[in-house]
């Protein structure tokens, strides 16, 4: 646009340059019409664009690696065309922080609608938000230019790879897989199950005795059955980082997606809990099916990801309703995530941290490696792709 302006310029100051030293009249018409042309192209350049309606649609999922097609739709609704419009359509990964732009042109006749598609592609999973904001709306000739406002946005879901992981690393370092079924607070009625061994107390019932230990011992001791839980589990995940880091963001996706299923597998009941940023509030997801799977990990990465602090434990102490957890599984990629702390209080706390040291070198380390892991992919750069995982429970 400068170039053009530069070049103006110079036709107008040569143009008055020819009509004083030839005192010709064609050339001081050819001036007058050259400014004309100038003040109309302003003219319509303010008028322009001010009556223009801009939608943006992009698909509600997508893979990894693949371009996904969009498409913005500008329509024209003021009798005045728009000779250049220009803009740039901005595309963010809400959760690793992956961004990019993709500039577009257009012009739009009176009373004209066009469509423009668009292709964006990430190579880590989450949730890409695409806007249109800000445009430029100039002259025919190129030399003004007005900038016109925009609302128009959109969000597509990458999901992470699936990563199918046995975490019987969980039942090691006291991370007891039967302590996820019965609950650890209190007694029940379960014959299959104990909840306590303890001496007898007048009162108990002599169905309770444990008599082989009782004959050991010389004393009467009781066995107290335990209490079956229908979800004894509450799996929470948190999406923010101080500093963003994509590989841990990729990691939490994926241990938060390999865990579900592994619960599923093994038919633990859990439940997931959410902070939903869109409406505000915290919602708590049975698992039990792989439609509950996938619905869960969209809500993930869909809503929880575009926070400025870490607000999922938080919310779920807000409001953690009647129903009490007997254990909590708390996945975070923030090194400085003291989250889990504040639910030492409800009960269990087991933290998996990716790219997360325990800080006592107590607890289980295991190398994850994130992204895809088949041979034959073409994004061959992937596959030696790791990171650190530390888990452990709070004492």
């Amino acid at each position: 646009m400068m170039k053009n302006r530069i070049m103006w310029l110079l036709w107008l100051i040569g143009m008055a340059g020819a009509t004083v030293v030839t005192g010709s009249w064609l050339m001081a018409a050819v001036l007058l019409l050259s400014a004309l042309l100038l003040l109309l192209s302003a003219a319509v350049t303010s008028l322009g664009g001010r009556k223009t309606e801009i939608k943006l649609s992009v698909p509600r999922a997508a893979e990894r690696n693949e371009n996904f097609r969009g498409r913005i739709t500008l329509k024209n609704q003021s009798a005045w065309p728009v000779f250049g419009g220009r803009g740039e359509i901005l595309w963010e990964n809400l959760f690793t922080g992956e961004h990019g732009e993709i500039p577009i042109a257009f012009s739009l006749g009176s009373r004209e609608k066009r469509t423009i598609e668009f292709e964006a592609c990430s190579g880590w999973c989450g949730c890409i938000k695409v806007t249109f904001s800000d445009w430029r709306c100039s002259d025919f000739f190129h030399v003004f230019y007005v900038k016109r406002k925009a609302v128009a946005e959109g969000a597509t879901v990458i999901m992470p790879e699936k990563q199918n992981r046995d975490f019987s690393f969980l039942t090691r370092e006291g991370f007891d897989m039967e302590s996820f079924r019965y609950s650890g607070n209190r007694p029940g009625d379960d014959p299959g199950e104990t909840y306590d061994i303890r001496e007898y107390q007048p009162g108990d019932s002599i169905r309770q005795i444990h008599w082989k230990l009782s004959g050991k011992l010389d004393d009467i001791m009781i066995r107290e059955k335990s209490f079956p839980v229908d979800d004894t589990v509450l799996i929470l995940a948190e999406a923010f980082q101080t500093e963003r880091d994509s590989k841990r963001a990729e990691t939490v996706a994926e241990v938060l997606s390999a865990v579900l299923r592994d619960f599923m597998e093994k038919k633990i009941p859990c439940q997931v809990g959410i902070y939903d940023r869109s409406t505000g509030k915290f919602r708590q997801e049975k698992v039990r099916k792989e439609e509950d799977h996938e619905h869960v990990l969209y809500g993930f990465l869909r809503y929880g990801s575009d926070e400025k602090t870490p607000v999922t434990v938080q919310e779920y102490l807000k409001n953690p309703g009647a129903q009490n957890f007997a254990n909590y599984i708390y996945i975070t990629g923030d090194p400085e995530d003291k989250e889990a702390e504040l639910l030492k209080q409800k009960g269990e706390v087991t933290v998996i941290g990716c790219g997360v040291s325990s800080g006592d070198n107590k607890g289980e380390q295991i190398t994850w490696k994130y992204g895809s892991q088949n041979p034959e992919d073409s994004q061959k750069q992937n596959t030696e792709n790791s990171c650190q995982i530390s888990c452990w429970k709070l004492r």
